[in-house]
């Protein structure tokens, strides 16, 4: 990537941030003005961010968690690692209480996986339990969720963009305290990959998520999702597992 090109993005960075607060760049006259950049540079970006990691540390890291896991976490682990790297069907739920170690497979999975030279999405419901994931987002973030979510929503992603690129480039998405969120923002995501992942070998109309493997886990003794005004009814309702996926 030549000056220029790293010049316009970090441009585009800063008047992305300006328009949060009502601003932008014009507003500042001795500024330069950020300029059309071609679409295969952001996303070439957008990649890389993923991608910025040591694989060497990460596969020993792998070794030292796998050695210490236990039979069900190592049960979950081959059984989504064999779904990733075989192309099998892929949509898993992985249920524990707090302190059962989800956290640390979801570690594991993703130095195992990013060993290997791929990507792994790791997303959460909340933004506290973002932080204890590898490259952690919170799901609304990552995705584009509308915040105010209805059963005909999608998500904020346009075919082509750097997003669904990387979105159709990552082997895995994980997606954690998944109990806490309407069932309609995994459905958004289901409807979002399955038009991004059209133009991907592994494409499966018939299956979850087009096919992409995507694991999500939780507790269900935590918080369900918040209806305002809600009866225990609507409550239920909204809860994943009361969703067609």
């Amino acid at each position: 990537m030549s000056d220029d090109e790293i010049k316009q993005l970090c441009l585009m960075d800063i008047d992305k941030i300006l328009h949060s607060y009502g601003k932008t760049l014009k507003d500042y006259p001795p500024m330069p003005l950020a300029t059309e950049v071609d679409n295969s540079l952001l996303t070439e970006r957008v990649i890389r961010e993923e991608l910025n990691f040591n694989r060497d540390d990460l596969k020993k890291n792998a070794s030292d968690m796998l050695a210490i896991a236990t039979p069900e976490q190592r049960y979950a682990f081959d059984k989504i690692v064999t779904a990733v790297y075989c192309d099998e069907e892929g949509f898993f739920f992985v249920y524990g209480h707090g302190g059962t170690g989800k956290t640390f497979l979801w570690n594991l999975m993703s130095a195992e996986i990013c060993s290997r030279g791929d990507i792994v999405l790791n997303v959460a419901s909340s933004g506290i339990a973002s932080l204890l994931l590898p490259n952690g987002r919170t799901a609304h973030s990552r995705f584009k969720i509308p915040l105010n979510i209805t059963e005909d929503s999608v998500c904020n992603i346009k075919p082509g963009s750097p997003q669904a690129m990387l979105l159709l480039r990552a082997k895995l998405i994980i997606w954690d305290e998944a109990p806490m969120v309407n069932r309609y923002c995994y459905e958004a995501l289901a409807k979002c990959l399955g038009d991004i992942m059209r133009c991907s070998p592994t494409y499966s109309k018939d299956l979850p998520f087009g096919g992409k493997v995507v694991v999500l886990g939780g507790d269900f003794r935590q918080i369900l999702p918040i209806i305002p005004r809600g009866s225990r009814q609507d409550i239920v309702h909204s809860t994943v597992n009361s969703s067609y996926l």
